[in-house]
Order: C-alpha cells, then sequence, then structure tokens
C-alpha cells in the first residue's frame, strides 16, 4: 500500500468509540462501510479486527431502559469474541429516597472464548458511544453479552 493511500485511509477513518485502560486503549473507527476495532499501545495495535455487515464478524446490539440505555458491538476472531460496551444513564432529579443522580456514563471490554469469559476492562477515560448510522446495517446481536451493572 502507498504512503498516500494509507494516509488517506486514517484521515478518512471517523472515530466511534474511544477508551483508555491506561497504557492500552481501545478504539473503534468507521472506515466506508466498515468498522476497524484496534487495541494496544498509542505506538502499537496489538489487535485489529475490520469487519463489514457481509463479514458477519461484527454486530450490534442496543438496549433502552427507562432513563438508560446499553449498546454494544461485538467483533468476532475465530473463537473469540471482543466485546465493546457504553452504558449511559439520564440524570434523576430526586426521584428516590437517595435524592437526585448524576448522568452517568461507563465503557469498556469484555473478551470471550467461547462460553468462557478471559477478561473484563472498564475504560479509566473516554468510553462514551452515540448510535451511528452504520450500526443500523449490522446484524443484530442475538446474544447479547451486556456486561452486568
Amino acid at each position: 500500500m502507498s504512503l498516500l493511500l494509507a494516509l488517506t485511509l486514517a484521515a478518512a477513518a471517523e472515530p466511534v468509540f474511544h477508551c483508555s485502560f491506561g497504557a492500552k486503549q481501545l478504539t473503534v473507527t468507521q472506515q466506508g462501510d466498515a468498522l476497524v476495532y484496534s487495541y494496544g499501545t498509542k505506538a502499537k495495535a496489538e489487535m485489529r479486527i475490520v469487519a463489514d455487515a457481509a463479514s458477519r464478524r461484527v454486530f450490534y446490539n442496543r438496549r433502552l431502559y427507562p432513563r438508560a440505555e446499553d449498546q454494544t458491538l461485538r467483533f468476532v476472531s475465530g473463537d473469540y469474541s471482543y466485546i465493546v460496551y457504553a452504558h449511559w444513564s439520564a440524570p434523576s432529579m430526586g426521584m428516590t429516597e437517595e435524592g437526585s443522580t448524576p448522568e452517568s456514563y461507563y465503557g469498556g471490554l469484555h473478551v470471550w472464548r467461547g462460553e468462557t469469559e478471559l477478561s473484563s476492562r472498564r475504560c479509566i477515560s473516554g468510553g462514551d458511544m452515540r448510535e451511528w448510522p452504520i450500526f443500523k446495517t449490522l446484524p443484530q446481536d442475538d446474544e447479547n453479552l451486556t456486561p452486568e451493572q
């Protein structure tokens, strides 16, 4: 690949999700009709998965609750699933006995091999995800591996 083409593709990538786990970071970008999962340090990606709807290697799930939502993108590589998640909840205005609570969001990554969870990490910073138009083109994630609250 030429340097010009590589720079053009990098510039065309739209950030969908980003979070930091300290020295490691997770980024999901949109490049055309594909989503690119990248995990590693700022200097080097240790894991990279490029997937589109046709590949059946990326799935989307969105769950709505009263005043909250969960979203997941599940990237598949062989027996492994890399579940990028984001949770958001609206602030309450004194509607509970404890009083009002602020708006909150958090995100992270779950790694599964088959039916076994290998790793679960919550973002130290970042972790917010809004619903992107490309999500509507992705297969629905029937497994819905939304993490426990």
